[in-house]
């Protein structure tokens, strides 16, 4: 079996009681605070009728009494929080007359007091709920009037869910009488191990209300074998519960010391801990691919954009052609307009155009065939970069995409006015004596693009 986890203990101290204690403690009625201690049922100051009464007092909050611990493997290990109470009690008759019925120390689910548990009931069941499993409750009973069940009028008791004392222990042999004739104090200590599911008890008399606690006897009244995690819920209660029937005593609790292991909420930790990671693994992997692929994406397309083997190649060409962006020579032409066209041939078509803001007029031979790559793009700029004539006007720029397929490349020329007072230039690549004039006072200039949807955007560098 897998080493437990060590607990944390926490300590509580409670006495004298005065009407502060109700901030502390649940006290359902008639139950009272009064004199210097809890009165499980009504003490003799006020209005009170004392007979065929029950009441019950509770610390004002649960504990977690059990858990299902897992090993390793995933195997449950049911884990039972241990606690020590100790507490002062004065069961007092009133006038010496006969006492009756008895006092508990009590865990139960909840607050409530049962009706009509007065009596043999002690404050814990009635007629209709004694010895039902669903009750919940383990209670170390006090008794102090003999029942038909009972051994004697002076015994402690085990119960378990009912009146009916599982174990029984009569304290006359031990020279203990819980309500004897005038006042006596008695200490009791309940040790409940929850490692070994077993429960002692302990009693010793305290000489006055005030002395110094007595030491607790070395051998215990009454032991048993007790899994709370069977019988209790998991969080509960813990306090006392009292009655009187037609005989009366005064139920008196002057001190109640509780020393508990709080065990710790680790199914809920770790359900939380499991349900966080099956989402947020998920999550975090797909933000971060979906990071990486975006990184990658523009990182591509800004490598693509400026080529350093296009821009070297470029700035290496005498001359240096001057480089465009699509979006100006797009504003130039008016988005490559017909009624700015100045000629076409087999491999291209000339739009005229005006930068506005150097006011200078361009010719643009955008390409419409396709050329194989940025090799033979290079190859056809660099022959037209280094023509040289007196008819023939010189290149301007170019623009190139080369991640764009089909890669259809661009050429700008400068306009020269006058009819008929140019040439144009024709190679192997570009074939553009095919070109005609279609208005006089041009010369063309070229900037060849491909043609189609997507093959150019507004932010596109010209190269």
């Amino acid at each position: 079996m897998a080493e437990m986890q060590k607990l944390t203990v926490k300590p509580y101290q409670f006495g004298p009681f005065d009407s502060s204690y109700y901030d502390t403690f649940a006290v359902i009625k008639p139950a009272t605070i009064s004199n210097e201690a809890l009165q499980v049922t009504p003490d003799s100051i006020g209005n009170f009728s004392l007979t065929n009464r029950s009441g019950r007092i509770f610390f004002n909050q649960t504990f977690k009494l059990w858990n299902d611990d897992q090993d390793s493997k995933g195997t449950k290990i049911p884990q039972v929080a241990s606690f020590n109470s100790s507490f002062l009690i004065n069961v007092f008759r009133v006038n010496n007359s006969v006492p009756g019925e008895g006092v508990a120390f009590l865990i139960a689910p909840d607050l409530i007091l049962p009706p009509n548990s007065s009596g043999q009931f002690l404050g814990l069941t009635n007629s209709s709920t004694d010895g039902l499993p669903s009750n919940n409750l383990v209670a170390i009973e006090l008794d102090t009037f003999k029942q038909d069940f009972d051994p004697d009028d002076n015994h402690i008791g085990l119960n378990i869910n009912s009146v009916h004392s599982n174990k029984t222990v009569s304290l006359s042999q031990y020279g203990i009488q819980i309500a004897p004739n005038g006042t006596k104090f008695y200490v009791v200590w309940i040790q409940y191990d929850g490692l070994n599911k077993s429960i002692q008890v302990f009693m010793a008399e305290q000489k006055e209300q005030t002395s110094p606690t007595p030491p607790k006897p070395s051998k215990p009244i009454l032991t048993a074998d007790l899994d709370l995690r069977q019988i209790v819920r998991q969080k509960s209660y813990l306090g006392f519960s009292a009655s009187t029937g037609s005989n009366v005593q005064l139920n008196c609790v002057l001190r109640w010391n509780l020393t508990i292991e709080i065990l710790p909420e680790k199914n809920k930790g770790k359900n939380w801990v499991k349900i966080g990671l099956a989402i947020g693994v998920p999550v975090l992997v797909l933000c971060f691919l979906g990071i990486a692929g975006l990184v990658y994406f523009f990182y591509k397309k800004r490598r693509a954009r400026s080529d350093p083997n296009i821009l070297g190649a470029l700035k290496s060409l005498p001359g240096t052609p001057r480089e465009f962006r699509f979006r100006d020579l797009k504003k130039a032409t008016n988005n490559f307009d017909d009624k700015h066209k100045l000629g076409e041939g087999g491999f291209g078509v000339v739009y005229r155009g005006l930068l506005q803001k150097e006011n200078l007029e361009i010719a643009v031979k955008k390409f419409s065939r396709d050329i194989k790559g940025k090799d033979d793009f290079l190859a056809e700029l660099t022959i037209i970069n280094r023509l040289r004539h007196k008819h023939l006007v010189r290149l301007l720029g170019s623009m190139a995409v080369p991640h764009v397929p089909p890669f259809k490349p661009a050429f700008i020329w400068p306009s020269m006015p006058g009819p008929g007072s140019f040439s144009i230039t024709s190679s192997s690549m570009t074939n553009t004596a095919d070109i005609t004039p279609i208005s006089s006072g041009w010369t063309p200039q070229y900037i060849s693009r491909g043609e189609g949807e997507g093959e150019f955007s507004d932010s596109s560098s010209l190269m």
